[in-house]
């Protein structure tokens, strides 16, 4: 399976006076897959290791015949997801 179009979007705003980051990157694959994946975070400072953000993948498109499954999955920091990425990678 590869990746055959890569579209990202970006944003900024602010909220409380705390500067807000959101990415978007929807990629399309060669069986016809595409997942979204959206990155959002604060622009605060922080020593934390995994500092917290929000990630969501939501599968916008199926490979005729198969089903992605979990359609849609979430994670409150980077960390976390590239646990996840690896074990299932595996």
């Amino acid at each position: 399976m590869t990746i055959v179009r890569q579209d990202v979007s970006t944003e900024t705003w602010r909220e409380q006076d705390i500067e807000v980051h959101k990415q978007e990157i929807t990629f399309a694959f060669d069986n016809g897959a595409v997942i979204r994946r959206s990155l959002e975070w604060d622009q605060v400072s922080s020593d934390a290791l995994c500092a917290e953000c929000w990630i969501d993948y939501v599968v916008i498109q199926h490979p005729a015949g198969l089903s992605i499954d979990p359609a849609s999955q979430r994670f409150d920091n980077v960390c976390r997801e590239t646990f996840w990425l690896r074990y299932h990678t595996a």
